[in-house]
């Protein structure tokens, strides 16, 4: 289910920006031209993984993690003791502008390596951190920017209601009414 809201954001946010959409097909096109990608491809796709992690950024599918303290943590005034559960929410700090300047804006270059290298240690953390990380977390980004790939490569996805999608924070970060979008083949540009 993670990995399907993902790549849903990601289409939505594409969707929005047709200069992201334009890049992210004239890498394709480069890449690959019209073979199927395969992992091997994965590190060559270096845009795809920008639109994913700014896409996981924005709209992190697990937007919340529960953690338990094991020593004590002063924060400004408070000091969170031993045992206390602790709820670290993605959406807050991946939207904090001490991290990420402009931070409601969709910017996939802001993971340009340089810029990368930049961003303070779990300051991003769609697959938490520490020794709890997400096991999963290489196969989900091969897995998503690989997808990714495949549907911008053959399809154009254009949004019915760009600005008009709900939130609904359950266990994951969802659509409350999905997110309606026109499927067109991208060479005849005819529905799907």
């Amino acid at each position: 289910e993670t990995t399907a809201l993902a790549l849903s954001w990601a289409l939505y946010l594409v969707g929005q920006h047709p200069e992201v959409e334009a890049k992210l097909m004239g890498e394709i096109d480069t890449v690959l031209g019209d073979r199927v990608p395969t992992a091997d491809d994965v590190f060559r796709l270096g845009y795809a993984r920008q639109v994913m992690q700014e896409a996981m950024r924005l709209y992190p599918p697990a937007w919340g993690i529960g953690r338990e303290a094991r020593a004590p943590i002063e924060l400004g005034d408070f000091v969170v003791h031993p045992g206390t559960q602790i709820f670290l929410v993605q959406w807050v700090t991946h939207r904090d502008p001490r991290f990420f300047p402009e931070p409601e804006r969709f910017l996939p270059e802001r993971w340009e390596p340089e810029a990368e290298r930049r961003i303070p240690k779990y300051a991003y953390f769609p697959f938490g951190g520490g020794p709890r990380y997400c096991v999963g977390s290489n196969f989900a980004m091969m897995e998503t920017v690989l997808l990714l790939t495949m549907m911008v490569q053959r399809f154009r996805f254009r949004l019915q209601a760009p600005r008009a999608v709900q939130l609904q924070a359950a266990v994951t970060l969802r659509p409350r009414h999905g997110i309606r979008a026109t499927v067109l083949r991208r060479h005849s540009l005819t529905p799907a």
